[in-house]
């Protein structure tokens, strides 16, 4: 998960020919008069078409498996680049719709402060966010700011519609808070969902037990969390407890995945790659050390991903997951912008 940049709708209007096409998948002929024409590569496309083929992968196994994208709020914009026919695509593929940063810019830590979005910026992701909504899809919010500009946020989030929250940048900790909305229903659909957590680092947690222990005796809606803790993903058994509010009512249960960016300390990662990257790792992202963008298009990122029994969303299955937490799937701007 990573900062929002200011100025979204400035990111989607790249300008043409910025790919060296002949090595990327898709990419369009010369046009020969008379012959059909290839369609032409996009990094947008391309992201929409992997979330699709995950949706069609998971629910083929598991019929009410759910996805959630994180950062997909760009590509819900019609451009040059990005038709109508791919936000409705996008829409239908993912259950949930995640957006950091909605209403402040920045963090809140270090002595930091996230100031107010401007007027054009605020009207632009509203709009966005309208479509899933209108399509019946939640949509959550979490912005990383502290004291009287959370209570803030989740404010102006049910004004708007979403589940919106704020929350430390690390998200290493459960708040010292009780969730907002706390209730003891049975939550089986994102619609029903009130309050949620996210907590992809359990490092504060020194012992497997404990961290367990500590999420489910939580009263969240939804816990998001990672599917390792330390070298060993979550059992079945795990995830079950985790699946159970404290007060005895159903909750959802997401697991973190990146599709967006490859990281030197997940389980897939080859020491040799540190020094001599595979052709589908990009550029390093400089906010988080040890993360390469992924040529997401590519074949080899995709069977890490999904489609055999060690791949990442086979192995959020069979743990026993509800759903997966799609990370990172705004790494199209990178390669809009980069290559």
């Amino acid at each position: 998960m990573g900062k929002i940049k200011k100025g979204v709708a400035a990111l989607l209007v790249g300008a043409a020919g910025m790919f060296g096409l002949q090595q990327l998948p898709h990419a369009a002929c010369d046009e020969v008069q008379g012959a059909p024409t290839e369609k032409a590569f996009t990094p947008e496309t391309a992201m929409v078409d992997l979330t699709e083929q995950l949706g069609v992968y998971a629910r083929g196994r598991i019929p009410t498996f759910l996805l959630v994208g994180n950062g997909p709020t760009g590509l819900l914009e019609v451009t040059e680049y990005n038709s109508e026919e791919n936000v409705a695509r996008l829409i239908r593929a993912l259950d949930g719709f995640f957006m950091e940063s909605r209403f402040y810019d920045g963090y809140e830590e270090d002595g930091e402060k996230a100031e107010r979005h401007d007027s054009e910026t605020d009207e632009f992701l509203a709009a966005m966010l309208r479509k899933p909504l209108l399509a019946g899809k939640q949509v959550f919010v979490l912005d990383y700011v502290k004291g009287k500009k959370l209570r803030h946020v989740q404010e102006l989030g049910a004004a708007e519609g979403y589940v919106a929250d704020g929350g430390d940048r690390l998200l290493n900790v459960i708040p010292d808070r009780r969730p907002m909305h706390e209730n003891a229903d049975d939550v089986t659909q994102l619609k029903q969902v009130k309050n949620f957590l996210v907590l992809l680092n359990p490092e504060h947690f020194k012992t497997r037990e404990s961290y367990i222990n500590a999420l489910a005796a939580t009263n969240y809606d939804l816990l998001i969390v990672d599917l390792y803790y330390d070298d060993r993903p979550l059992t079945r058994e795990e995830t079950a407890r985790l699946k159970c509010k404290a007060h005895g009512g159903q909750r959802l249960l997401l697991s973190y995945m990146s599709v967006g960016e490859a990281a030197v300390y997940r389980p897939y990662w080859q020491s040799a790659w540190t020094n001599e990257r595979p052709h589908w790792l990009a550029g390093a992202n400089p906010e988080w050390p040890g993360s390469y963008k992924a040529r997401y298009w590519s074949q080899e990122w995709n069977d890490l991903l999904y489609g055999s029994p060690n791949a990442y969303l086979d192995m959020i299955m069979a743990a026993g997951f509800d759903g997966a937490f799609l990370d990172v799937m705004d790494a199209w701007q990178y390669f809009r912008e980069n290559e």
